[in-house]
């Protein structure tokens, strides 16, 4: 589908004009400040890189246990057939990781819930299944080298969201993270361009030339703004982003990924500990995780009882994301808080209703299976030519970690959209039918 319509494009006079002025808006975007800017930053740090002693000295940590990792690895692949954990953990970070992940979300609640909310289900994971199986057929197109592109974007990307969060942590004083009463100042506006650090650090890590250690560097340093604003969804869509980007990069292995899967656990209930002690409430975090997915289908299940499967808000859900920030006239209330209303709960709550909860209130039956259906098809879609370019793992990654995210809270808000837009443009972009690359 989307190659047919590359390869339609390419014929289009439109296509034949933009080639026409794609030299001209290069030397434009190089003579620009931002360009200039980012490129001077990238040479200062560069030289700083090869001589700095900090960095030399953690290289010199780093290697002995990057050699020791490696050894244990192929001592393990030799002597139990690493092959057969290979291919789990390819799966694990395959698109097929979105039905997977949206039927074993659903199974680990204890929700009862009505034959409609069950049919509904299964109905979005086959469709999800089947669109995954038909965007892995796309071909005839090859991967053009972008990775000067996604370079600059994600380096800008990076600098401008540490900037934010540097700003944001001095509008309020402190670390939300250790204060929660901090996140009662927080600029949305700015927590938003703050986690541009997240795609951002994954575009930098597939279009790099890092070693390992440099790498892992990278990583800690990009995680930093998501885990000290204490947003959990944040700081799970990083860390698996960059364990996205570094497994197939080959700079980490199924060992790291267990391990990578269990500080995500670890942080998702550690952040939960920290704010019910900084707020004073008196309540079991591991419990309070357990029980998401129950909460969450019954917020789902309580919109299908309650409007059956017809369309409720015409699409207000999604562009609250817009109005809720005041860029469009409409709801004062977020997305989630939509739901909430809309769903028999309080104004002053957020409630999460998985992936499919936004659009079936929005668009009914029909949007419930549509967004999976078209999310699914671009992630595979995505991922197939990531494997072929290692330069697009960094937008794969994007898709795929706020794909999965969005199982639970939605994919609701305006900077997953923008990521979303700008990854799926970069892949597109990317791409060029074999017979025009051959001539």
């Amino acid at each position: 589908m989307i190659s047919l319509l590359i390869k339609s494009y390419n014929r289009s006079l439109p296509a034949k004009i933009l080639r026409i002025s794609e030299n001209k808006l290069l030397e434009i975007i190089k003579g620009s400040k931002s360009y200039e800017l980012v490129s001077a930053l990238g040479e200062v740090l560069s030289n700083a890189k090869d001589s700095s002693l900090t960095i030399k000295t953690l290289k010199r940590i780093c290697l002995p246990f990057i050699r020791l990792l490696t050894a244990k690895r192929e001592g393990k692949v030799k002597r139990k057939g690493g092959g057969v954990i290979n291919r789990v953990f390819k799966i694990i970070l395959s698109p097929w990781a979105l039905p997977i992940g949206f039927l074993l979300f659903f199974w680990s609640s204890l929700a009862k819930v009505s034959s409609t909310t069950l049919l509904l289900i299964y109905s979005v994971v086959a469709v999800m299944a089947i669109s995954i199986y038909l965007a892995s057929k796309e071909g005839d197109l090859e991967v053009i080298d972008s990775r000067g592109v996604i370079l600059f974007l994600g380096s800008l990307m990076f600098l401008i969201g540490y900037a934010a969060f540097i700003a944001q942590l001095s509008k309020v004083g402190g670390i939300p993270l250790l204060n929660d009463q901090l996140r009662r100042g927080l600029s949305p506006i700015l927590n938003y361009i703050a986690w541009t650090t997240v795609p951002g650090t994954a575009f930098l890590l597939s279009s790099m030339n890092l070693d390992n250690c440099e790498a892992y560097a990278l990583a800690l340093v990009g995680f930093i703004p998501s885990f000290f604003l204490a947003f959990r969804t944040e700081m799970i869509a990083y860390i698996l982003a960059t364990l996205v980007v570094l497994y197939f990069r080959k700079m980490i292995s199924g060992l790291h990924i267990s391990l990578g899967l269990v500080i995500t656990a670890v942080f998702f209930v550690g952040v939960g500990a920290i704010r019910s002690i900084t707020t004073g409430l008196v309540q079991n975090p591991i419990f309070s995780v357990l029980y998401r997915p129950t909460i969450t289908i019954a917020a789902l299940d309580t919109i299908v009882r309650l409007y059956d499967l017809i369309p409720v808000t015409g699409g207000r859900v999604h562009l609250a994301a817009f109005s809720s920030l005041g860029l469009i006239r409409g709801s004062r209330y977020g997305p989630r808080t939509l739901i909430s209303i809309y769903t028999g709960g309080r104004r002053t709550v957020s409630t999460t209703a998985t992936l499919i909860g936004g659009p079936l209130l929005d668009w009914g039956w029909i949007g419930a299976v549509t967004v999976p259906f078209l999310l699914a098809y671009l992630l595979s879609f995505s991922y197939k030519f990531s494997m072929e370019g290692k330069h697009l793992l960094g937008p794969y990654a994007t898709l795929y970690s706020y794909s999965l995210v969005g199982i639970e809270t939605g994919i609701l808000d305006i900077n997953v959209y923008a990521y979303i837009t700008i990854a799926l443009l970069l892949i597109i972009l990317s791409l060029r039918p074999k017979n025009e690359i051959e001539t």
